[in-house]
């Protein structure tokens, strides 16, 4: 599947509301479908903080070791 975007996430642990805005903002700039966007949102928020990490990380083009 083609990656949504490219992201910058810190190096830190952020919290999750965070990760979700950065995703978001970056999937904007990449010119996403809002309803791609939202898609990839709700399943995000659907678990736990590593949940989140793996739907970053099969969605998006991290930066971020952790992911």
């Amino acid at each position: 599947m083609k990656k949504l975007a490219t992201i910058d996430l810190p190096k830190t642990n952020a919290n999750a509301f965070e990760v979700l805005a950065r995703c978001q903002s970056a999937a904007e700039r990449a010119g996403v479908e809002q309803a791609r966007i939202q898609a990839f949102l709700e399943d995000a928020v659907q678990g736990d903080y590593e949940h989140l990490f793996r739907n970053v990380k099969s969605h998006l083009a991290a930066s971020d070791a952790r992911v």
